[in-house]
């Protein structure tokens, strides 16, 4: 049987209307946190995830899993937010790639951006759901979420567990 390659009116517009809004709602979220917190959503999800690990200290990979971000994208990142004095790269006890570690500066800047960030969140996105739409929300993205690591299990040319080239590694441009 051939796999249908049209949507419907319906499927459409529902479609499009997800695309619009997550595009708006990145859009709106960057700006806010550009406007009001002085942060990049990178940089704000780095400290995020720095300032929620044990010591404040997470494995470059970790991080990279965590994020899903290339390898060259996070090692940029981890630059750009060292220069700031954010973070910083330290031997890992326990590989042979780097730990990243939040900073005092890092840790204070977080902390004064994520209650700006959180009413944002909360204004543009969990408001206008009320708790009904929020329920509603959270059981649509879980089953899309279950399709997708589905999909990823199967067949999928995302698959994290593919065999890597000679050499490659996840974090190869990470490292130092």
């Amino acid at each position: 049987m051939a796999a249908d390659t049209s949507l419907d009116d319906t499927q459409q517009d529902t479609w499009r209307s997800y695309l619009r809004m997550v595009r708006e709602l990145d859009r709106h979220l960057r700006q806010h946190l550009q406007r009001e917190c002085g942060m990049s959503v990178p940089e704000y999800e780095l400290l995020a995830r720095l300032s929620e690990a044990p010591g404040h200290r997470l494995p470059v990979a970790t991080l990279a899993e965590s994020t899903g971000w290339e390898p060259s994208r996070l090692s940029h990142q981890l630059a750009r937010t060292g220069k700031r004095g954010l973070i910083s790269r330290v031997t890992s006890a326990h590989t042979r790639y780097p730990d990243a570690v939040l900073t005092e500066e890092g840790f204070a800047l977080i902390a004064a951006a994520a209650p700006a960030h959180i009413r944002a969140v909360q204004s543009l996105f969990f408001e206008p759901l009320g708790q009904d739409g929020q329920s509603a929300v959270d059981d649509i993205t879980r089953k899309i979420l279950s399709g997708l690591d589905a999909h990823q299990a199967g067949d999928c040319s995302l698959r994290t567990d593919a065999p890597e080239e000679q050499g490659d590694s996840p974090t190869e441009d990470i490292d130092n």
